[in-house]
């Protein structure tokens, strides 16, 4: 009879004992890592745009969008359409991001014009029901094919993503291929709201977003570059059987892609011993956070932390590349790691009080977790820079919606990328300056008046009360503030100082 194993004894070692430092892994990228563009070339907003959303894309989505316009006249819908070109949809595209810049209560009140707060911009790209018969329409693939697709419901061949995937395929292409990352990167989910019943929304307790699209995402940490990312469709969606988050980081880290030596962080969803040990045997390092009662990680008590622990105490276990620490900031925090030694002398500042006044004291912290809140934030980052001017509203269509936020990633990875090549924009204008190229509108800044200038007064920088006089169509003398009516002829002579 074989003798069986013994099961491993582990126990849990305070900071005073050394750990051994783990294995380096070499880095060793597949490209330079960086933006795959020459500085010395010109790129505008618009020409970096373009990288993610090509002509080809475009025209692709005009003809799709045609076709569906066509079907839906065909089935009696009164109104009047003209097939939409290339330029146009750029054109409704800039209008997207120009209401995802000013923001206004409805789409009607951007063409309004008997307000105070009347826009005279979207009026010079196209007309409100222009605007709005494209929004009805767009449509991402052929109708007649998603009508083949629709029968192949419930079978093996039904794609749930037919509707998105030619142009989620581009994207993810240009992702990849305009833009390498640097060593540290960020997996991570992002919920993209909406409400219909379709089967691929989901719904979440720990986001803001309750209920909507969920995303698995690869970013770069250092300045949220979304490397790559995957809609989740349910259970089905990748073909290995060892479980959601394991499944997810394996299907984003692509060898070939990447290359080697990366260093991979995630959250308490994704981490296990298995999945950490694997991305070690791939060359991958890895950390993050985890949930102590997860197959596999120590149970064990001896000399564990307790809720009596002091702060700043910490235990830590090492199983080969694997190491796993506990830490008691305010409670515990359990991370493990294949990147970092448990402790090499790090420590963090927090405020505690004592004797009834707040001091600031320092803890000792273990590496992976200074690790951890330093390169996690990749995820949130990319997030926060998506939802500055985030392109999402109300609309009847869910493949609208995920169109809508293919349109925020290409938007911030441009803006990335130009943040990269020259660094002399700031986010805002970068936005800017896209909408006005995207519009075909012109953004060099008009000369300043001097103050023998007599113009109209709509459009200038005015006062409150100025603007009432703006909006009833009559002109105010900038020397004797005279006003004066609707008739006057441009260039116009005030009545009231004689000056033209």
């Amino acid at each position: 009879m074989p003798v069986a194993k013994k099961a491993k004894t582990l126990s849990w070692k305070a900071e005073t004992e050394v750990d051994r430092v783990p294995q380096t892994l070499r880095f060793l990228p597949a490209r330079e890592p960086g933006p795959q563009l020459s500085p010395a070339d010109s790129h505008s907003p618009l020409s970096l745009f373009k990288l993610f959303f090509t002509e080809s894309a475009v025209e692709n989505l005009c003809h799709n969008t045609n076709a569906q316009a066509a079907r839906a006249i065909a089935k009696g819908r009164k109104y009047k359409w003209t097939d939409v070109d290339v330029d146009e949809l750029y054109r409704y595209i800039g209008l997207i991001f120009y209401m995802a810049t000013v923001k206004m209560s409805s789409v009607a009140d951007y063409w309004r014009q008997d307000s105070l707060f009347s826009l005279p911009f979207p009026t010079t790209v196209m007309s409100r029901d222009r605007y709005r018969t494209i929004s009805w329409n767009v449509h991402l693939s052929h109708p007649d094919a998603d009508k083949e697709n629709d029968r192949k419901r419930g079978t093996a061949e039904h794609d749930r993503l037919f509707r998105i995937k030619p142009l989620m395929d581009t994207i993810c292409l240009a992702c990849k291929s305009f833009y390498h990352p640097r060593r540290n990167l960020a997996v991570n989910e992002r919920l993209v709201a909406c409400r219909a019943n379709t089967g691929l929304a989901r719904h979440t307790k720990v986001k803001m977003t309750k209920l909507g699209f969920k995303y698995f995402v690869l970013s770069d940490s250092l300045n949220g570059y979304t490397v790559d990312f995957s809609v989740y469709t349910g259970k089905n969606s990748f073909p290995a059987d060892r479980g959601l988050s394991y499944d997810a980081v394996m299907s984003l880290l692509d060898r070939k892609v990447l290359g080697s030596g990366y260093h991979v962080y995630m959250d308490d969803f994704y981490t296990s011993p298995k999945l950490l040990t694997d991305l070690f045997a791939m060359k991958f390092g890895a950390c993050g956070i985890y949930r102590d009662h997860r197959k596999d990680f120590p149970k064990t008590a001896t000399n564990s932390l307790t809720k009596n622990s002091s702060r700043g105490s910490i235990r830590w276990i090492r199983d080969g590349p694997l190491v796993c620490v506990k830490w008691m900031d305010t409670q515990v925090v359990s991370v493990c790691s294949t990147i970092h030694a448990a402790y090499t002398g790090e420590r963090v500042q927090r405020r505690v009080k004592a004797q009834e006044a707040w001091k600031t004291k320092s803890f000792p912290c273990p590496a992976p977790v200074s690790a951890y809140n330093q390169h996690m934030g990749g995820v949130d980052l990319s997030d926060q820079l998506l939802q500055y001017y985030a392109a999402q509203n109300k609309t009847m269509k869910w493949y609208r919606k995920i169109f809508l936020h293919f349109l925020d990633i290409a938007a911030t990875n441009a803006f990335i990328l130009h943040k990269e090549l020259y660094g002399n924009l700031s986010h805002s204008q970068f936005m800017e300056e896209l909408i006005a190229e995207l519009c075909g509108m012109s953004q060099k800044a008009a000369p300043k008046q001097t103050s023998t200038d007599h113009v109209p007064v709509p459009g200038a920088e005015l006062t409150s009360d100025v603007r009432k006089i703006a909006t009833a169509g009559r002109r105010m003398c900038v020397h004797c503030k005279a006003v004066h009516g609707k008739k006057q002829q441009t260039p116009w002579k005030c009545q009231a100082c004689d000056v033209h």
